[in-house]
């Protein structure tokens, strides 16, 4: 930005009464460029390559800054201060523009609401196009999801050409629920001015590569959520509950997984998911971090495949739960006030401080698609009639219906294992 121009920014805000002027105002944006040799994709930032070893969500920056995270990714943007926060941690940003989806009830034949949808993102780039800490736009996310008005994709291609054409220093994306050849298609014919695909690939990112090669697309790409299984990909209980894997198991995944990132020629990176607290299926399915802060098992996985090195502190393994000696895919049935036993057992991190904690939840009956909040189900009291470190004696509820009990076991430096256990009350 030329002098002048500061000085004219700096006496508007002291004439508003704003004070000075916010420092990434005065900064120049932080030029990046999607390249392409030999077959191979990368990002240069500031002319130097830079792959993304990020995550989704806004939690403790700074835990994810000293994991050896480079990039976090967001689903919209507002205001400042998540731009602010990460570019004093050394953080980029995948800046989100929330494109409105048709399955929320928003309608492309209104032209009006098309309208005004993009002239809010049009004002948004505008606004923090030249902060420091965007790193790319990510323009929708899973727009494609329940959709059957293609249209959608001219409100990607709109925002995505305005950003062409006023903030140029920095690559364009949309991102899909995996990757499905038709809605490729789509992309590639209504948006000519996307520079990445992003996917969002689970139990799937194994064949990742080979979707986007078979649905057309071949320019650079980004896994921007990736990590353990998601609810629609697991096996259920007989009442159609989703059985859902402990921490460890999780860890595991998202070490295993890693490689369809890192070893792909056109990728760029990813985002690991979820770097905070949602209430998904369950209070702890996707959740790196638990609700009170605590790390799980992941956190450390990630910082290895990041830095090639272990925190000092590492969080508790456990071994699958059982209730009365079954497994959760049982489909465990119990009779209204039955004594019940729960059992677990380490596999690494047992001491004189570990605590365990003990929840019981009536299963969800809030569960949304791609994502859409859910609300948590209140915790239940129940008559506990003993227990130790790995076990608990407890009397099943009186009333009718599906449960999930839910075990926490927390270790050195706020780390954590966390497991649940399905049952039907009949």
């Amino acid at each position: 930005m030329k002098k002048h121009a500061k000085q004219t920014i700096t006496t508007w805000c002291l004439a508003l009464g704003l004070g000075l002027t916010p420092a990434w105002i005065l900064a120049a944006p932080v030029p990046v460029e999607v390249k392409e040799a030999d077959g191979i994709a990368y990002l240069l930032r500031d002319g130097e390559p830079y792959f993304i070893k990020g995550a989704g969500g806004s939690h403790d920056l700074e835990r994810l800054a000293a994991a050896g995270g480079n990039s976090i990714r967001t689903w919209g943007l507002s205001d400042e201060k998540i731009l602010d926060e990460a570019h004093g941690l050394g953080l980029t940003v995948c800046a989100g523009l929330w494109i409105e989806h048709e399955r929320h009830g928003f309608d492309y034949g209104d032209e009006a609401a098309v309208a005004e949808q993009i002239r809010r993102h049009k004002a948004t780039v505008d606004r923090f196009k030249d902060h420091p800490a965007i790193l790319l736009w990510g323009i929708g996310n899973e727009v494609e999801l329940e959709a059957s008005d293609a249209r959608v994709w001219d409100v990607v291609e709109a925002v995505a050409a305005h950003i062409k054409e006023v903030a140029p220093e920095h690559p364009t994306m949309t991102v899909t629920a995996h990757v499905e050849e038709a809605v490729v298609e789509e992309i590639l014919k209504r948006c000519p001015s996307i520079d990445i695909l992003g996917s969002n690939s689970y139990g799937g990112i194994g064949i990742l590569a080979e979707a986007i090669e078979e649905a057309g697309w071949e320019g650079p790409h980004i896994v921007t959520e990736w990590g353990n299984d998601g609810g629609w990909e697991v096996e259920r209980t007989a009442w159609g509950a989703e059985i859902e894997p402990p921490s460890t198991e999780k860890a595991q995944d998202f070490a295993l997984r890693y490689s369809a990132i890192s070893g792909q020629p056109r990728s760029l990176g990813g985002y690991a998911f979820h770097w905070g607290y949602k209430q998904e299926t369950t209070p702890t399915w996707f959740n790196i971090f638990l609700e009170d802060g605590s790390a799980t098992e992941i956190v450390e996985v990630l910082q290895y495949l990041w830095t090639g090195h272990f925190p000092e502190a590492r969080a508790p393994r456990i071994a699958a739960l059982r209730i009365n000696g079954a497994d959760p895919e049982s489909s465990l049935k119990l009779s209204p006030g039955a004594r019940v036993e729960a059992d677990f057992v380490f596999t690494r991190g047992r001491t004189e401080s570990t605590r365990v904690h003990w929840e019981l939840l009536p299963e969800s009956e809030d569960k949304g698609v791609g994502g859409d909040p859910e609300e948590r189900p209140e915790a239940l009291h129940f008559d506990t009639i003993g227990a130790s470190l790995t076990h608990l004696e407890f009397t099943a509820p009186e009333r009718k219906g599906p449960y999930r009990l839910f075990l926490y076991v927390y270790g050195e430096e706020e780390t954590a294992a966390t497991a649940n256990f399905p049952f039907y009350v009949k």
